[in-house]
C-alpha cells in the first residue's frame, strides 16, 4: 500500500472505526493495528510488517491462515448458499454433519449442539440451557451460576460480564445481573490462600462445595469454568482439580458447564481440554477453532440426556439468525479432517515439549521470568520486577509495549498481557514448524533481556 493511501486509511478509521478492547483512536498509529493480508503463519499489515503470528488470533487460527483444503471447503458452499438459510433458520447439510463430527470427537454423551456465531453465545446459551432443564426437572429453584475469579473469560455480553473474572470488563456496567455468585480461580504461582500445591490438598477446588452448600444446593443452577484459565495468563489446573469439581457438582445436581472456546480443538493435544483431565462435563461451550478461525461460528454441546428432555412443550426458544452458518460449519468440517489426516493431535506434544524445554530455563536464568506455564501449544511467561516477592511492574503497559517491539524487531508479533502483570501469552499453530518456533523462542529470549536491562 502506497504512503498516501496508509495515511488515508489511518486517518479514517480515526474519524469512524470505534476499536475494540479498551483502545482509541490512537490505536491505529500502531504497528499491526490494520490488516493487509495473511499468509501461512505470517501477518502482514498496511505499514508493510510481516510478522510471524503466535497468538493465533486469540487461538482461532490454531492450523494458520488460508489453508487450501479449508479455503475450497469454504467458497464450495458458499457458492451453494451463502447468506442465511431462507426457511427460518433450517440447517444446510454442513451444519448438520458438523454436529455429527463434533459428538464423533466429544467425550461422553455430550451429543448435540446449538450452534451460535461466537464464544460469548455458546456460553450465554449454556446457561439457559442449565435453567430452563432444571425447571423442566421440577427443580426451578436452581438458577444461580457460579463462577471463577480472577481471571476466567466468558465473553462480553451483559451476562458474560457476569460470569468472568476481569473487574476491568466489568465495573463500567454495573450494576450488573443477580444470581451469579464467584469463587477463587486457583493459581498455583499466587495462590490466593497462600498454599503450596500439593499440600494445599485442592482448598481451591473445595471451595466450591462449601459455597453450593452454603447459597443452598437447591439453587444452584451451574458451574462455568476454563480447564486452563486463559484470562489469568494460562494457567492450567492443578492435577485433580476438574475430577474435584465434577464430583462436587454430582454430589450437589450441579450442572458443569467448561468453556473450550480457546482450549478447543486440539491444542492441548486431545481435541478438548476436559479429556485431559478425564472428566466428562454436561456442556461443553466451544468457538474459534471450531471453524479454524474462519469466522463467527460457535457451538453449545450438551449431553444427550440433558438435551432430550426438551421435548414438547417444553423446547428451548433459543437461536441465532447467524447460529450454523453452513460455509463456516464447511470450515469446521475440512479443520477437523485436516488434523486427523496430519496427524495433529500428535505434534501437538512434541510442540509442548519444545515450548518447556526453551521456555523453562528462564526461570533460572532471568531475574525478571517468576514462572512459566505450558499447556500443549500454549503457554504463558510471567514476567516481574522481583521475583521473591512476585512483585509486578508499575509501568507494566510500558514493559508489555517493550515485548511487543523487540518482537517486531525480530519478525515476530508478540502478545504481553499486562491485565494482571506482564505475561507473555503464547497460542501456537499446531502446523508451526520447527523453524517457526526457533524464531519464536529467540523472540522471546530477546525480549526478556530487554526487559532486563531497561525495567530493573
Amino acid at each position: 500500500m502506497k504512503p498516501n493511501e496508509v495515511d488515508r486509511l489511518v486517518s479514517t478509521a480515526k474519524k469512524f472505526y470505534w476499536p475494540a478492547f479498551a483502545r482509541d483512536a490512537s490505536w491505529f498509529d500502531h504497528p499491526m493495528s490494520i490488516i493487509e493480508s495473511v499468509e501461512g503463519h505470517h501477518v502482514v499489515d498496511i505499514f508493510g510488517n510481516r510478522l510471524l503470528e503466535t497468538l493465533s488470533c486469540g487461538g482461532a487460527a490454531h492450523l494458520g491462515f488460508n489453508l487450501p483444503e479449508i479455503m475450497e471447503a469454504v467458497f464450495d458452499q458458499m457458492k451453494k448458499v451463502l447468506n442465511t438459510t431462507p426457511a427460518l433458520f433450517s440447517p444446510t447439510e454442513p451444519a448438520i454433519l458438523l454436529a455429527e463430527k463434533i459428538a464423533s470427537i466429544s467425550p461422553g454423551s455430550l451429543k448435540y449442539t446449538i450452534f451460535s456465531s461466537n464464544g460469548t453465545d455458546a456460553n450465554d446459551a449454556a446457561v439457559k440451557v442449565a435453567r430452563q432443564y432444571w425447571k423442566i426437572m421440577g427443580k426451578g429453584t436452581k438458577h444461580k451460576v457460579i463462577h471463577r475469579y480472577p481471571g476466567d473469560y466468558h465473553g462480553m455480553s451483559l451476562s458474560m460480564a457476569n460470569a468472568s473474572g476481569h473487574r476491568f470488563r466489568r465495573v463500567a456496567f454495573e450494576p450488573l445481573m443477580a444470581g451469579f455468585i464467584a469463587i477463587h480461580a486457583p493459581n498455583c504461582y499466587r495462590c490466593p490462600y497462600n498454599l503450596t500445591y500439593p499440600e494445599c490438598d485442592l482448598l481451591c477446588a473445595q471451595e466450591l462445595r462449601k459455597v453450593v452448600e452454603w447459597e443452598d444446593p437447591s439453587t444452584i443452577a451451574c458451574f462455568m469454568v476454563e480447564t486452563t484459565n486463559t484470562g489469568l495468563g494460562l494457567i492450567p489446573s492443578p492435577p485433580g482439580y476438574m475430577k474435584m469439581v465434577r464430583d462436587i457438582c454430582d454430589e450437589h445436581e450441579v450442572l458443569l458447564i467448561v468453556d473450550e472456546v480457546i482450549t478447543g480443538f486440539g491444542k492441548t493435544g486431545f481435541w478438548f481440554g476436559c479429556q485431559e483431565h478425564g472428566i466428562v462435563p454436561d456442556m461443553i461451550a466451544m468457538g474459534k477453532g471450531i471453524c479454524a478461525g474462519c469466522g463467527p461460528l460457535a457451538g453449545t454441546h450438551v449431553k444427550s440426556e440433558i438435551a432430550e428432555v426438551f421435548t414438547g412443550k417444553n423446547v428451548i426458544e433459543h437461536g441465532y439468525t447467524f447460529g450454523g452458518m453452513g460455509y463456516l460449519a464447511a470450515a469446521g468440517l475440512a479443520g477437523i479432517k485436516y488434523v486427523e489426516d496430519h496427524k495433529l493431535l500428535a505434534r501437538v506434544p512434541e510442540i509442548s515439549a519444545r515450548l518447556s524445554q526453551e521456555l523453562e530455563p528462564l526461570k533460572d536464568k532471568s531475574p525478571v521470568v517468576g514462572d512459566v506455564r505450558v499447556n500443549g501449544v500454549m503457554a504463558g511467561v510471567e514476567l516481574v520486577k522481583d521475583k521473591a516477592a512476585k512483585e509486578t511492574f508499575a509501568n507494566n503497559v510500558e514493559v508489555a509495549g517493550l515485548v511487543g517491539k523487540v518482537g517486531r524487531d525480530n519478525g515476530v508479533l508478540l502478545t504481553c498481557s499486562p491485565w494482571y502483570g506482564d505475561i507473555i501469552l503464547l497460542y501456537l499453530q499446531l502446523t508451526m514448524t520447527d523453524e517457526e518456533l526457533s524464531m519464536t523462542f529467540n523472540a522471546v529470549n530477546k525480549a526478556v533481556v530487554e526487559v532486563e536491562k531497561q525495567f530493573l
